[in-house]
């Protein structure tokens, strides 16, 4: 049997999604969802009851993400979770999970506008 890593985020995004092409030529979107949980809550307090994940969109959806979606986009993301793992140069174990999309799905599409140099 197979283990399970899915997750459905619904929120919006944090800054721009940003685009970068990688060893072998492909291409990534890299972005950052905050979802609020205090909207069921009404005793909530909204700055303590937000989450932030990072996401990583690859090839097409990275570069639909990138035209289609800016700062405050509504989205809700379907994907894994996967945990990078790694030592710092002074012997320091890090970790950090980030969502790899395998469906964005743009709740307030605006195309970003062109910009002028």
């Amino acid at each position: 049997m197979k283990n399970l890593s899915y997750i459905i985020l619904d929120g919006n995004l944090t800054s721009d999604p940003e685009e970068k092409t990688i060893a072998g030529g492909k291409s990534l979107a890299q972005f950052t969802v905050a979802v609020n949980h205090s909207q069921n809550n009404p005793d909530a307090k909204e700055k303590d009851d937000v989450s932030f994940f990072e996401v990583e969109a690859w090839e097409k959806l990275g570069e639909n993400c990138v035209e289609y979606l800016k700062k405050g986009s509504k989205v809700t993301v379907m994907g894994n979770l996967k945990q990078n793992r790694w030592k710092t140069p002074d012997g320091e174990n890090k970790s950090r999970v980030k969502v790899t999309a395998s469906t964005v799905r743009f709740d307030s599409i605006k195309k970003r506008e062109e910009k002028v140099a």
